[in-house]
């Protein structure tokens, strides 16, 4: 064959094999991303993991590198395969032991019975019965058909009702107390080279002290976030009395739908409630509605309520601006305010029998009684000149004078934003609604146990209309559905600017250790190991980062704390109706220890990278 047809056949042959064997090294060049990948992202996580135990669990994969005694000649099989599982074993021990004592830490701690923040582990901790891939009913089918009656009720018991109530309601204090007992072992189980890293943080403090800014203006405007759902959470929280059963009419989702007819609920308060949802009888004895004393008389602990959301005009906008007012009319002030455990500030009265003022020499002038909350009293006083209105002044709504009578002490409660009123025509007309909205029972026993038995009651055997009823902190517990929301969104903005900030303590780490690499020759010379060389530089990384979260933290405490905001409340998340409230920022305990695990987490999964790369450095590149 000539040279030329020889030329040919080859280049034939690699025509037809170089897709191919381009294909094949495309397919292994995206399989090895893949794996590196999947890799960095298993580091990634473990870097959540207490530190000490990951290093105690190290040699299982490099004996040579023993944390707890020096590694000496080359062991046999037998003996690295009993090392390697020692390792393990110990640092699943150890891990163990850190969360055991940083949850009976956090039990012990004054931090009250719910969190603030608990709704997130309750939303990622499904119940094991939710079996994946199948639908609701088949998974009820297929829990029902278990033999086993504690089987299926742990199937059916949702995962964060298994745990510790701190794991759940303080888990964020539970995570800073496993850091902080990790370090405390870090230091305890290997020689450190802490003071090399204080001189180094020293000598480069311009550097470390534009990461650890940068930091604290995340930190900062994730503490102001969280502190507005913190401030929602109180709100709702305090808000509702553990005895009251709140009543709707049947389908509705807030107070401004419902529609009660009073003709047919008059014996309501004389109900009783004898059996609970499985059917059995209320021990000690059924729960019935509390009684009170009022002109010499016993009458129920129950009061009628109308509840309307008034749009109202702002006097003096350019242009003209309206806001929304909650007005509440009642049947009875005294049996309202002993219901909603609510009182009036020294100089104030609630309404009179008539609910309404008339002027002697003008029967045609009136003015409407009413009570103000402690915020749509500030709300509506820069209409007229005042910080707030205070006893005795007046204002607009409805085309119709109001006459301020007492302001409710109602901080911390929905009532702050709402005005009230006697039930009374002059107010059905002009704002479109006669019939009650809502009923309010106090039960006997004044518990949250006793008010859902009682609501229980009459949502299945009350039959003289149909009804919606709630113990009223699960109906205030509703409206934190609009709580999710803003944690939600919160938590994906502040997760955008975490990458930011993780990428920025890379960058500097990355910078700092370029920098050292001699340094990082000398101290494996002088004796230390691999893996305290990588724990010396990850908690440079981790001191940096905790200054700045410790700033930011501070700088919302004394912007936001206790400033004053309105935001809305909605049974139905992002449906119609709801609330529109005043309420207080708090930048509380919950709130900092949030701010303070967000810079950690940072902290440690900025400094993970470049410290593994210091780990990486040998001896003599490093001295060359």
């Amino acid at each position: 064959m000539s040279a030329t047809n020889q030329n040919r056949a080859l280049a034939k042959r690699f025509s037809i094999a170089t897709p191919v064997g381009f294909a094949v090294r495309l397919l292994a060049s995206a399989f090895g991303i893949a794996l590196r990948g999947l890799g960095a992202c298993l580091v990634l996580a473990l870097s959540l993991l207490p530190l000490s135990a990951l290093l105690l669990a190290f040699p299982a994969i490099m004996p040579q590198e023993s944390v707890l005694s020096e590694s000496v000649g080359r062991p046999g099989f037998w003996l690295r395969t009993f090392r390697r599982a020692t390792a393990l074993i110990s640092g699943f021990v150890v891990f163990l032991v850190i969360l055991a004592c940083s949850v009976e830490l956090v039990s012990r701690l004054p931090l009250g019975e719910r969190g603030s923040f608990a709704v997130i582990p309750r939303t990622l901790l499904f119940a094991p019965g939710d079996l994946m891939g199948k639908t609701e009913t088949q998974r009820k089918e297929a829990i029902n058909n278990i033999s086993s009656e504690e089987l299926r009720t742990f199937l059916r018991t949702p995962l964060h009702e298994k745990l510790p109530p701190a794991m759940v309601e303080h888990w964020q204090f539970v995570f800073l107390a496993i850091y902080g007992f990790d370090v405390l072992l870090l230091l305890f189980i290997g020689k450190v080279p802490l003071a090399y890293n204080l001189r180094n943080v020293r000598v480069r403090w311009k550097t470390n002290a534009m990461t650890a800014v940068a930091f604290a203006s995340v930190i900062a405007l994730l503490s102001f976030l969280l502190a507005f759902v913190n401030g929602m959470n109180n709100l709702t929280e305090n808000s509702g009395v553990p005895g009251n059963v709140f009543v709707l009419s049947d389908g509705s989702t807030d107070e401004i739908f419902s529609y009660l007819e009073k003709k047919d609920l008059g014996s309501i308060g004389e109900e009783t409630a004898k059996v609970n949802e499985k059917n059995e009888a209320i021990k000690p004895k059924p729960i019935a509605i509390r009684k009170i004393e009022i002109g010499g008389k016993n009458r129920p602990l129950a009061s009628w309520e109308t509840y309307y959301s008034v749009n109202q005009p702002v006097p003096g906008t350019d242009p003209p601006r309206r806001r929304f007012v909650q007005l509440r009319t009642l049947d009875d002030p005294a049996i309202a305010a002993a219901v909603h455990d609510v009182t009036l500030y020294p100089g104030g009265r609630w309404m009179g029998e008539t609910g309404v003022e008339t002027d002697p020499q003008k029967p045609e002038k009136f003015k409407i009684e009413c009570v103000l909350g402690e915020g749509i009293a500030e709300t509506l006083g820069p209409d007229y000149g005042k910080k707030r209105l205070g006893v005795d002044d007046t204002f607009e709504l409805g085309e119709m004078q109001w006459l301020v009578t007492g302001i409710m002490k109602s901080e911390g409660k929905t009532f702050g934003s709402e005005i009230w009123a006697r039930r009374i025509g002059l107010i059905y007309g002009p704002f479109g609604k006669e019939k009650p909205t809502t009923l309010v029972m106090r039960t006997e026993e004044d518990t949250r146990r006793a008010s859902r038995l009682f609501a229980y009651e009459l949502n299945t055997n009350y039959k003289q209309q149909k009804l919606r009823a709630f113990s009223e902190p699960d109906y205030y517990a509703e409206l934190t559905k609009t709580n999710n929301f803003f944690l939600t969104a919160i938590i994906l903005v502040c997760v955008v600017m975490a990458i930011g900030g993780i990428f920025g303590m890379m960058t500097t780490m990355f910078a700092t250790i370029a920098q050292r690499i001699r340094d990082i020759g000398v101290l494996r010379l002088l004796g230390f190991k691999r893996w305290q060389v990588t724990v010396s530089f990850l908690l440079e990384s981790l001191a940096v980062a905790t200054v700045g979260g410790a700033l930011g933290c501070a700088f919302a405490w004394l912007v936001a704390d206790g400033r004053s905001s309105v935001s809305m409340l909605s049974a139905g998340g992002n449906g119609p109706g709801g609330k529109s409230v005043a309420l207080t920022i708090n930048v509380d305990a919950q709130v900092v220890a949030m701010g303070m695990l967000f810079t950690l987490v940072m902290g440690r999964l900025g400094g993970l990278v470049p410290a593994l790369s210091a780990m990486r450095i040998k001896i003599l590149d490093s001295l060359r």
